[in-house]
């Protein structure tokens, strides 16, 4: 009998994670009194903070207490993502290597039929991650509007999250609008519509 195959999401739920997160926050708060919302560099290490983040997010427990039905998909939505350039960042990660070294093996999609409830699983954990990450850079950027500090500094917190947040979840919904209808012809009839 073969041991279980690792769960590459695993790590991000230790303990050790968990107290490097806290170290993060910790120094972005300390950080927003000595550099300011306006500082580039303070804005950079929000999207560190919350790229790492977004894994520990993405844990099964808080994606199964959000109901299904919140992610389907309306076919008209499909317009936005053409608007948006929601195929282009798709390509840029393919270009690069980021579905083929990061997203391919966390998501471990065979490519069969079989595999397509995992992968819509998966786009739906990451749309939540991604989306909750994205409300910390809009709040980080009201909080410096209301703070009175400048413009510039609501900017450098909300831009960032928009590129590494905000467009993988316009592009998890992509995915979840080409998945349902498959979906819809595969799933139990109790599942259809969830």
């Amino acid at each position: 009998m073969s041991a279980p195959k690792a769960n590459p999401l695993d790590a991000f739920q230790s303990l050790w994670y968990r107290l490097i997160l806290l170290f993060f926050a910790m120094e972005l708060t300390v950080c927003w009194f000595v550099l300011g919302p306006s500082n580039p560099w303070y804005a950079m290490g929000v999207v560190g903070a919350t790229f790492s983040l977004g894994p520990a997010v993405a844990a099964p427990g808080v994606t199964r207490g959000v109901p299904r039905q919140w992610f389907r998909v309306p076919a008209r939505e499909r317009v936005l993502h053409r608007i948006a350039g929601v195929g282009f960042f798709g390509w840029l990660l393919d270009v690069s290597g980021w579905n083929r070294r990061v997203a391919g093996p966390l998501r471990g999609f065979s490519g069969k039929r079989a595999g397509l409830l995992s992968l819509e699983q998966h786009a739906r954990a990451g749309a939540i991650a991604h989306g909750i990450c994205f409300a910390i850079h809009v709040l980080l950027a009201a909080l410096a509007l209301f703070t009175r500090h400048p413009w510039s500094g609501a900017l450098w917190m909300l831009l960032p999250g928009v590129v590494v947040h905000l467009y993988p979840v316009l592009l998890q919904r992509s995915l979840m609008l080409r998945l349902q209808p498959l979906l819809d012809k595969t799933a139990p009839p109790d599942w259809v519509g969830r």
